[in-house]
This record gives structure tokens, C-alpha cells and sequence, in this order.
């Protein structure tokens, strides 16, 4: 372990007098608890999307041996509604890069699941906070104070400042892995919910002394090893792609409805299975002076339009951005995006290839998507939302059995979906007489009913 160095020893004392000024304060000088507790809540959350953002330039690939495929008897798995999923998404293994803007280092696509995984981070911690805080703290009346909301601004100003300085002007996106990013932060903030519930007992005061608490044990932590919150998480390898270097002789590409119907219905049940860190943050703002439609708004549309919207983005990227190619004697998925080849395998390596039957957006497009199977390699291909299926097939000799879709069980599907709408009706009922009882059953019912209506698509399809 390396010594700390007489800068970051300097840094250290400074981070630990700025954090020792509120408790003196409070204790002694009769400054506002409530006020110290909000602003300290508000950097744990500020910080969050910002590791997101951050992680979005890290150039070293995440381990992909961390990276576990979805259980199979997992109903919350990512790819219950068919297709094949590696990992948390299939674009962690996304080669290539984009350049947004000249000055900043270039951004991986494969890195938007980990920013996607920090944004979801923030919007629970959102929820905890506003939650317990909201049981002696008037969040929304504290957070108008000019002070409290000038602090706010100096918070994201110097967050950015953080950012350029100490990422991107010493090259550490050169050698930090997204994974590592964005755990440093998310595991502060998950220490400080699980210390915040022990000293809920003493109110502001105790919620202060927990925030400072944590935040000192994280800087100490940083000082001493160098990063704080270290996961120890490895560097990945991405093995190197032998494609053809000839043009194509076929070319076939996603149909770009069937892959905005896709992005947009992942979206909206990665927005909906959020609901409990919704109906948290409406507590919390509801017990202070925020109104109720307000908090609705906020809370019950703002917050999943934002992590819906981040799902579908990240859908769109993982498939709207490939073409398939035919080069020689070997299948191509060609990234428009990056400019660069993601995989490559011999026609005559396809072991298999199947029909993806439980798509519902290419049930509703005519679309189809193809999981193939090679059979030197640990992962199934993906080839997604084709129109021109059957030149597909063809072109890449594909080993398929059928290009139909076998019937669904309409009775199954039209339960459900009746028992869908009943709910939604029932929820925007209960929202204009009992506020109350809709936001709890639009928080906890939500998710059931995702899981439910996924339950009852996989009985619809057609037995294997």
C-alpha cells in the first residue's frame, strides 16, 4: 500500500474539518440540523449519477466473469419476453467507442448498463431519504430555503469540477473499470441508508451525525488505500474478432419499429417494476409541504420516465445500431455506431439456431429474432427484429426449423390483459378519492403485476 502523500494528507485534514464545522455547529452554536441532514443527503444522491456518468469513459472492459447470465427460473430475468441476455446486458461486451465531443475522452456503449445501474441507484436512494427524513424534516420547505438551494448548485458545480480535475485531467478513465466506479459511490450511499436506519432514533441530529460519520469513514478510506470502497473487481479481456476483410454479399438490418416497440416496452416495465422507491419518495414528500399532485407528478411520472427512457436507450444501442452481414463464409453483426465489427463466426460453426417465440414486439411487427448457437463459443448470438427474415435465413444458412410463430393461448392473454387494464382502471380510481391507497398500490402492485403479466405470457406461448 502505497504511503499518502503530503497533498493528500493535506486534502484529508481540510475534507475533515469541513465535515467536523457542521457537527460544532449544531452542538454548540444552534445551526439547523434538519438543514446539514438534507444538504448531506442531497451530495450522496448528487454523487451517484454523477459515478454514472463518469463510468460512461471508462476505458478498461468490466469483468466478465462477475458478470452472471440470468437464471434461468428467475421470473425478474432480463430476458423472460425472449432473446438472450449476457450478463446485465448484452451490450457489456459491445466493442468500440464514440467520440461526443472533441475536449472528453471517448464513451463505450458497452458501459451504459453501469450508468443505467447508477441512475436506478440514485432514484432508491431518492426514495430511503426522502422517506426516513421525511418523518421529522419538511424536505420540500428545507430544499426551497435559498441557502439550502444554493448549496445544492454548489454541489453539482463542484461535482463537476471533481470530475475534470481528478478523472479525466490525471487519465483515470484510462484505468478504471465501470463496474469500479460506479460500486465506489453506490456503496457509500448503501453504508449511509443502513447507518441512517440505526440513528433515525435521533432525528435531524442523529441523521446528521450518520451522514458525517460515513463520509468521514469513506474520505479515511480514500486516504489510506487510494480509492475508496474498492470492490478489488478485475480488468476484462475482449478476445479479438476474425472477420472477413471483403464486402459484404448480404446485408440485412433490425426493422427500426420493431426495435423502438422493443426499447419502449423494456422501458415502461423497467419504469413500472421501480415502485416501491417511488412510493417512498411520495411519502416523504407528501409528509412535508409538497402537494399531492405535485408529488405525483414527481414521483409516480418524472422518476420512471427517467429510468424507463435510460432502459430503452440502452435497448436501442444493444440492437438498433447493428446490420448483419454475409462476408465469405462467415456471418457479421457490423456496429453502425462505433464503426466496428462485434462478432464473427463461420457459417459452418452454427450448431444451432432457434426461433425467439417469446417476442412480443415481433409478434406485433412481423419481425423476427434468431438465436444462434456456434459451436466453439461460451455465449448464444443474437441476430434481432429482422423484416427480411427469410433472406436472412438463407444468406446465413441458417439451421432453423420454422420462421412461423407457433399460435398463442388468446385465452390466457386475454386474461391477462383484462386483469392489466381492471388494475390500471382500479389505481386511477382510488388516485382522485384515496391518494393514499393508489400511490401504495401503483408502489407495491406495479411489480407484481410485471412479474404476473410475465408469468402469464411465458403460459400464452407455445409449448416447446
Amino acid at each position: 500500500m502505497a504511503s499518502p502523500s503530503n497533498d493528500s494528507s493535506a486534502v484529508f485534514l481540510v475534507t475533515v474539518a469541513a465535515n467536523v464545522v457542521p457537527l460544532v455547529g449544531v452542538f454548540h452554536l444552534g445551526w439547523s440540523a434538519q438543514t446539514f441532514a438534507v444538504v448531506y443527503a442531497i451530495e450522496l444522491v448528487v454523487a451517484v449519477p454523477f459515478a454514472g456518468l463518469k463510468a460512461l469513459f471508462a476505458r478498461p472492459p468490466p469483468n466478465y466473469d462477475e458478470l452472471e447470465r440470468p437464471r434461468e427460473d428467475d421470473p425478474l430475468k432480463s430476458d423472460e419476453w425472449g432473446g438472450t441476455s449476457v450478463g446485465p446486458s448484452d451490450l457489456n461486451r459491445r466493442r468500440g467507442s464514440v467520440t461526443i465531443v472533441d475536449p472528453l475522452p471517448p464513451i463505450y456503449p458497452r458501459n451504459v448498463p453501469f450508468a443505467l445501474q447508477a441512475f436506478g441507484a440514485a432514484v432508491g436512494l431518492v426514495g430511503v431519504f426522502l422517506f426516513v427524513l421525511g418523518r421529522f424534516v419538511d424536505v420540500p420547505a428545507t430544499l426551497a430555503d435559498p441557502s439550502v438551494a444554493a448549496s445544492v448548485v454548489f454541489l453539482v458545480i463542484s461535482h463537476v469540477g471533481v470530475v475534470e480535475r481528478e478523472y479525466f485531467r490525471k487519465r483515470r478513465h484510462e484505468t478504471s473499470t465501470p463496474r469500479d466506479v460506479v460500486a465506489s459511490a453506490t456503496t457509500e450511499a448503501g453504508l449511509a441508508t443502513v447507518v441512517l436506519m440505526f440513528a433515525i432514533v435521533g432525528g435531524p441530529t442523529g441523521a446528521l451525525v450518520a451522514f458525517v460519520a460515513v463520509k468521514m469513514f469513506a474520505e479515511w478510506r480514500g486516504y489510506r488505500g487510494g480509492v475508496a470502497f474498492d470492490p478489488d473487481e478485475g480488468v476484462g479481456t475482449l478476445p479479438p474478432v476474425a472477420a472477413p476483410d471483403v464486402l459484404p454479399t448480404a446485408e440485412v438490418r433490425p426493422d427500426r419499429r420493431a426495435v423502438r416497440a422493443a426499447a419502449l416496452w423494456r422501458g415502461a416495465t423497467s419504469a413500472v417494476s421501480g415502485g416501491p422507491a417511488y412510493l417512498f419518495a411520495w411519502v416523504g414528500l407528501t409528509a412535508g409541504s409538497a402537494g399531492v399532485v405535485a408529488a405525483t407528478v414527481v414521483c409516480f411520472g418524472l422518476l420512471p420516465a427517467g429510468l424507463g427512457g435510460l432502459k430503452a436507450v440502452e435497448y436501442a444501442l444493444t440492437h438498433g445500431t447493428l446490420a448483419y452481414q454475409r462476408r465469405d463464409d462467415a456471418v457479421v453483426a457490423y456496429d453502425d455506431l462505433t464503426d466496428t465489427v462485434q462478432w464473427a463466426t463461420p457459417v459452418d460453426d452454427l450448431r444451432d439456431a432457434e426461433l425467439c417465440e417469446g417476442e412480443l414486439a415481433d409478434r406485433a411487427c412481423d419481425t423476427r429474432t434468431f438465436s444462434l448457437i456456434p459451436s466453439a463459443g461460451e455465449y448464444e448470438l443474437s441476430v434481432a427484429h429482422l423484416r427480411e427474415y427469410g433472406r436472412a435465413v438463407e444468406a446465413f444458412e441458417l439451421p432453423v426449423e420454422t420462421t412461423a410463430f407457433g399460435p398463442l393461448d388468446r385465452r390466457v392473454a386475454g386474461v391477462a390483459a383484462a386483469v392489466g387494464a381492471c388494475g390500471i382502471a382500479v389505481v386511477a380510481g382510488l388516485a382522485y378519492y384515496a391518494p393514499s391507497i393508489a400511490a401504495v398500490a401503483a408502489g407495491f402492485g406495479g411489480p407484481f403485476g410485471v412479474v404476473a403479466l410475465r408469468s402469464a405470457w411465458q403460459w400464452a406461448l407455445p409449448a416447446a
